[in-house]
């Protein structure tokens, strides 16, 4: 069985940072996700989802997609406030 290397890596530092993803937005204040108004609100999100759609279409919301870090990767999440 082979043992893990005692010498510590220095470029391990460099290749986390580069690894890392870059173009993640900062989330400003007021701005929630669909899921995040559900369970504020105590409703489901399929609920939430079709009000909010009419929120935006009446001009009383606005949404606005924001790339946020997820278990799978960077996505573009649609963030809502209201006007």
């Amino acid at each position: 069985m082979k043992s893990k290397p005692t010498k510590p890596d220095t470029d391990l530092a460099a290749w986390c940072a580069a690894l890392l993803p870059a173009n993640v937005d900062k989330i400003p204040a007021g701005w929630l996700t669909c899921a995040e108004l559900a369970d504020k609100l105590g409703k489901t999100k399929d609920t939430v989802s079709g009000q909010l759609s009419v929120a935006v279409r009446a001009g009383r919301a606005e949404m606005q997609k924001f790339r946020v870090m997820t278990n799978r990767g960077v996505y573009p999440i649609p963030h809502y406030r209201l006007k």
